[in-house]
């Protein structure tokens, strides 16, 4: 906690960061659980709409440090990107993401990398889908950031219904009354 306190005070890390100790902790902790040191934890995950999430360079990164990764090999075109991986044991498995998709997905043409880089974005997308297909146990549950920044913000959906105890009612019963309602 200490140390958070003093990094949350330091110019030089990411501004997302800056004054707040409790996520730097976090950040720590999540990189721990995943091999990476605390600086490392800080300049590879992101806060995303509340969550972490693993810059997709790292995500690679960590997938080869596990010692698990036996290929790798990505073929990027102009209209799509195909990411082929395979685990140590198991037979290899490729996933696509195409101009097409990004277009479905609302990506195309949208301010930021998706205008400027969209081969790059696709890439991204191609290696997060393999990596996280195979390796969900490297990557502990973690988002990717490229992905993450493309998901609707989270809404509060207001306050819980609190049942009163020993009102006598179920759920399922309250539930009932007022969709008959």
């Amino acid at each position: 906690l200490r140390l958070a306190e003093i990094m949350a005070k330091a110019d030089i890390v990411p501004k997302d960061y800056i004054g707040k100790p409790g996520n730097i902790l976090v950040a720590i902790q999540w990189g721990a659980e995943i091999g990476l040191a605390p600086l490392q934890a800080m300049s590879h995950i992101a806060v995303i709409n509340g969550r972490p999430a693993l810059w997709g360079d790292a995500l690679l990164a960590i997938v080869r440090g596990s010692g698990l990764l036996a290929s790798f090999e990505e073929d990027i075109g102009a209209d799509s990107a195909t990411c082929t991986a395979q685990r140590r044991g198991e037979a290899p498995i490729s996933r696509t993401f195409s101009r097409e998709d990004a277009k479905q997905a609302g990506l195309l043409g949208k301010a930021g990398p998706w205008s400027q880089y969209p081969r790059r974005m696709m890439q991204m997308r191609a290696r997060a889908w393999v990596l996280r297909d195979l390796f969900p146990d490297v990557i502990r549950g973690l988002h990717v950031a490229e992905e993450a920044q493309d998901l609707p913000v989270e809404r509060a959906m207001g306050p819980a219904e609190v049942l009163a105890p020993g009102s006598g009612a179920s759920r399922t019963a309250a539930v009932k009354a007022r969709l008959a309602q």
